[in-house]
């Protein structure tokens, strides 16, 4: 079997790949090349500058989740970092090194740490920095070691909330022997009011598609393009001249984002690069079969579509979980009237040649599936034929995205508003808030909510009072985009009988039923089952309404009559 010297080039994107692994004690030449600044970063190296300046033992936590790069940005410091920032210090990283196969994590963390204890923490000493996931940290804090010895430790991880959700200043602090950055507190993408900025996703991509010569898979393509026998029809190198396209690569890393905010998907710079290598090389990809299908135009038409990129990123099941989860982004799904008019047209029509190479245009495609020899067999299959139409409406996505959910473009302009500290900006929410609490509860005008349905041919109502309280709103920034950032908006309201906060915690699924709700929609059980804190918020709103002051009857007949309490009691008035 032959093997393509550009797959092996590609391969070291693999999670599978040993480049995947960063070794502290080196820092390769693809490693070098493959490094992008972070924001942490640069936040790192800012705090690491203070610690060395004041000479005082420190122990420096580099804490994240497994695959966030905490391992390569050690070994850029320890090796290639131009100005030596932890040369003096002793480097660990809780992921890759083993002191002994007998230890567990927290007697390994016990014996390291051991001049960070309570009684030796003030004592003179070398520094340590240590790359150390957020679950192992975790369980450290929580051990025995930290209740007997580590108390100190204990008190500042508790302080700092790195093992909560919250976003915080990772601001060096000159009364502590202890400094951390969290890879957990920054994000893949910065937000504005105008969207996301996916600069860190595009700079990575930049490394692997941009055209110069100190880029390795550049490098092997042009070599491909030049020696391969297979290059005017090889679908891994049409894949790969998509995204050369600056413009094109921003799909993938919207896509990305998307799964961030929408799906919650926890994604890693190694976990970019892996999607990448799965959407340029098929599983089943094979050299010589390509080489041997050439002779017949249909079935290489038919292996090239089911191996180009389109048909990759969302017909290929169980790759990996991530892909699995972006597959519900297949632009095949949208339905709009240009869609519909070119289905209509693409299966009922025998001459669709036209309409296939205006889909194609400038795409790195063109040239195979446009070619004026192979595109009359595309009507003479219908498996082809079908595959061929979902491609094209996927180039089409992938070289035109504009995006338009317009209750996505909704939530990422909220989300702005509130981590920016934006109060006045939120009105719309709250509103959006009201309505879709209303609309949960079913009511008989716009002032009043249903309390109690079940009664045979009644149901009683009460008048809700929504008073908005922003006190707690993060503070306010004006920064233009944000790098740091918590994924949910908290937005509460003043109970006015007990003065309680009622909040309600909005990710993307929520905010999109509010949307819903606001257009009119009945939650169904699956709603219920799915947003149980809604529930509860809804609840408690009900206890801020006007139920021991003002109710209202309705009968299934129309009739209505007012509960009302006086000064001398209850008074019933019958108002219809």
């Amino acid at each position: 079997m032959s093997v393509c010297d550009f797959i092996i080039e590609l391969n070291r994107l693999r999670k599978s790949s040993s480049e995947s692994i960063d070794s502290t004690n080196k820092f390769d030449e693809f490693k070098e090349y493959i490094h992008v600044e972070r924001t942490a970063e640069r936040d790192l190296k800012a705090i690491l500058k203070k610690v060395n300046a004041t000479g005082k033992k420190t122990l420096f936590m580099l804490c994240g989740s497994a695959g966030d790069g905490k391992s390569h940005l050690m070994s850029y410091l320890k090796n290639s970092e131009p100005e030596k920032l932890i040369e003096n210090y002793q480097v660990y990283n809780d992921a890759t090194e083993v002191s002994s196969q007998c230890k567990k994590p927290n007697e390994t963390l016990n014996e390291l740490l051991d001049r960070f204890s309570d009684e030796k923490c003030d004592e003179s000493g070398q520094n340590l920095i240590l790359a150390i996931n957020l679950g192992v940290l975790s369980n450290f804090v929580e051990s025995e070691y930290a209740k007997t010895r580590f108390n100190r430790l204990k008190t500042y991880v508790e302080k700092c909330n790195i093992l909560t959700s919250m976003v915080n200043d990772n601001d060096y602090d000159a009364s502590s022997p202890f400094q951390h950055i969290s890879f957990a507190d920054y994000n893949l993408f910065s937000l504005g009011e105008e969207g996301v900025v996916s600069d860190y996703i595009e700079r990575l991509l930049d490394k692997i598609f941009a055209e110069n010569e100190t880029n390795i898979f550049f490098k092997s393509y042009k070599k491909k393009s030049v020696e391969c026998p297979l290059t005017s029809t090889c679908p891994i190198k049409n894949n790969f001249e998509m995204f050369m396209d600056k413009n094109n690569r921003k799909y993938i890393s919207q896509l990305l984002v998307k799964g961030i905010v929408k799906d919650k998907e926890i994604i890693t710079t190694r976990e970019i690069f892996n999607y990448v290598y799965d959407v340029l090389v098929s599983p089943e990809f094979s050299f010589d079969k390509m080489c041997t299908v050439l002779s017949n135009p249909l079935t290489m038409l038919k292996e090239y579509v089911k191996n180009i990129t389109p048909t990759l990123m969302f017909d290929n099941a169980d790759v990996t979980p991530l892909m699995n989860q972006l597959q519900k982004y297949d632009p095949v799904l949208k339905r709009t009237e240009e869609a519909d008019a070119f289905a209509v047209h693409y299966n009922v029509s025998a001459e669709i040649e036209d309409q296939i190479r205006t889909y194609l245009k400038g795409s790195s495609y063109e040239s195979v599936l446009a070619n004026n020899k192979l595109i009359g067999q595309i009507n003479s299959d219908k498996v082809l034929k079908l595959h061929l139409f979902k491609a094209l409406i996927r180039i089409n996505e992938i070289m035109n995205y504009n995006e338009n959910d317009e209750v996505y473009i909704s939530f990422l302009k909220d989300l702005y508003y509130y981590n920016a500290g934006h109060s006045m900006g939120l009105a719309s929410l709250y509103n959006k808030v009201q309505k879709a609490v209303i609309q949960w509860c079913g009511s008989e005008s716009d002032a009043n909510v249903c309390l109690d349905d079940s009664i045979m041919g009644y149901s009683v109502y009460e008048d809700l009072d929504f008073k908005e309280y922003l006190d707690n709103m993060p503070k306010k920034v004006d920064d233009g985009q944000l790098q740091r950032f918590t994924p949910n908006i908290v937005i509460e309201f003043t109970n006015k009988h007990t003065s309680e906060i009622v909040r309600l915690t909005i990710d993307y699924s929520l905010y999109e039923l509010i949307s819903k709700l606001n257009e009119g929609y009945i939650q169904t059980a699956d709603d219920r089952n799915n947003h149980a804190d809604f529930i509860i918020f809804v609840e408690k709103m009900l206890y801020a309404g006007s139920l021991g002051e003002n109710i209202l009857i309705v009968s299934d007949r129309g009739e209505k009559a007012v509960v009302k309490k006086t000064g001398f009691g209850y008074e019933f008035k019958v108002v219809k």
